[in-house]
This record gives C-alpha cells, sequence and structure tokens, in this order.
C-alpha cells in the first residue's frame, strides 16, 4: 500500500513555474506537491522536460495535476488528453476536474471518457464547489455514479464542503482518493458568485488558523487519505512574495498546527 502524502498544492504558489513547484516543496520540508498544468500560458513544448528533471532531482511525488475543465463537448478535447498524458508521464496519483458544462448528460460523458484514457494507477476527481457546475457533494456522488468508471472519484475540499453545508463523509470510502485541507472564515459559507471565488483563492489560512471545523481537520489527518493542502492566502501572498519562502512558511505552519491539534 502506497504512504498517504501530504502535499504543497500549485494553488499555494501560483507565481511558480510549474517546473519549480516541486523544487519549492522539497526546499519548504515537503515530500510531495500538486502541479499547474495549463497550455495556454505555462506549459510550453519544454515544460514536461523541466518538469520530470525537477521531480527526479528532488524525489517529490505528485498528489495531483490540475486543472481540466468539463466544457461545450460530449467527449474529451485536446487539453484534456494532454493533461491526462502529462499526469501519466510524471506519475501523478490524480488528475483534478471541475465542471462548468451546461449539459449534465454531455458532461458525464466527457468524463467517463477522460477515465478511459487513463490507465488505474490515475483518477480522475471531481472538484465540487459553490462555483462549479456540481455544487455538493451530493450531487458530485450521483455525479460519480453515473459516469460508472473505476477511475472515477471526488476531491473533497473542506472549504467548498463547509459551503454545501455538508458533513464530512465516511472517508474510506474509495470514490474519494484524496481532500484539499485548508482552513477558512465562515464569512465564506454565505458567499456566491465572484464572492465566492474570490474567497477561495485569497482568503483560506494554514491548518488551525480559521474558524474551520477542527474536528474535519482532526478526521482528516487521521484518514490515511493523501492531503493537499490547499492554502491560498492573499495574506501569505502578500508577506512572503517570493513562493519559496511562502512554502517554507506554510509548511512550517501546517506542521505545528497538526501537531497541536493531535
Amino acid at each position: 500500500m502506497e504512504e498517504p502524502l501530504w502535499a504543497l498544492a500549485a494553488g499555494c504558489v501560483p507565481d511558480a513555474q510549474p517546473w519549480d513547484i516541486p523544487r519549492i516543496a522539497h526546499h519548504a520540508g515537503f515530500l510531495s506537491s500538486g502541479m499547474w498544468v495549463d497550455p495556454k500560458t505555462t506549459w510550453g513544448s519544454s515544460a514536461l522536460m523541466k518538469t520530470r528533471s525537477a521531480l527526479l532531482n528532488t524525489g517529490i511525488q505528485l498528489v495531483d495535476v490540475e486543472v481540466g475543465w468539463l466544457e461545450e463537448a460530449a467527449a474529451a478535447v485536446e487539453t484534456h488528453k494532454l493533461l491526462v498524458d502529462v499526469a501519466l508521464e510524471l506519475g501523478a496519483r490524480n488528475l483534478l476536474i471541475v465542471s462548468r458544462h451546461p449539459d449534465l448528460d454531455a458532461s458525464i460523458r466527457q468524463f467517463r471518457d477522460i477515465c478511459d484514457r487513463a490507465d488505474s494507477g490515475l483518477r480522475i476527481c471531481l472538484e465540487f464547489g459553490e462555483f462549479t457546475s456540481i455544487k455538493s457533494l451530493s450531487a458530485a456522488k450521483e455525479f460519480i455514479r453515473k459516469v460508472d468508471h473505476p477511475n472515477a472519484g471526488i476531491l473533497i475540499d473542506l472549504m467548498h464542503l463547509n459551503r454545501s453545508g455538508e458533513a464530512l463523509p465516511e472517508l474510506d470510502d474509495p470514490r474519494f482518493p484524496y481532500i484539499q485541507a485548508c482552513d477558512f472564515y465562515q464569512a465564506s459559507s454565505d458567499m456566491t458568485g465572484r464572492d465566492y471565488i474570490s474567497a477561495a483563492v485569497d482568503d483560506r489560512c494554514c491548518l488551525g488558523e480559521g474558524e474551520g471545523r477542527l474536528g474535519d481537520i482532526i478526521c482528516v489527518a487521521h484518514s490515511g487519505k493523501d492531503v493537499s493542502l490547499e492554502i491560498r492566502s492573499k495574506v501569505l501572498r502578500t508577506r512572503f512574495s517570493d513562493p519559496w519562502d511562502r512554502g517554507v512558511e506554510i509548511f512550517k505552519n501546517c506542521q505545528r498546527s497538526i501537531e497541536a491539534l493531535l
């Protein structure tokens, strides 16, 4: 059985090049990280080679590659295929998918097609959230039930779960291969649209520093599941403008919080 990962999410360092994310994570003390792949911006012809080299040199294991969007078509498009191929090439455990597709049935077929392209070692995980077409855990469960594919899974983000008003499920469920953990403020639970998006990308905080349910954080820590620390914080980006210093701060604060909570 693979050891569970505690990873620096790519969203913690949006100002870093993809191939620097593993180096930043390693420098901070992490054994794993996420990876951001955007063909429209940073993912050029040499990015795969640079990122593969960074992973080999640091020993960092990728918890996920993100992010693919379900939209428009009823089958996987070229961007989805690239994301799957990159995730497989880099040995990522998960590929994160979010839906803004207006047609539920077409989005299910598209998600299933993405799952078909992946092999059994890569889970294709749907992230639900208020800003997406799949807004709750219950809706995500129904979506994945209809996809009916062994590679399909659900990513639970603690902030999005809080916004949906649902309880943390039993984490030994195989539908949940990993969790995005963070702390946050309860003001976000009443936000919608752009306000909630802004809170999700700017107003998260390190574990134990906000108003999230401490019981959920403790349960996640004891779950044995892979955890991606999604500490997307404008405060931290301002205080630590260098992403290398920010990674150290996130590692230090979250490690201290977990030790205190446990």
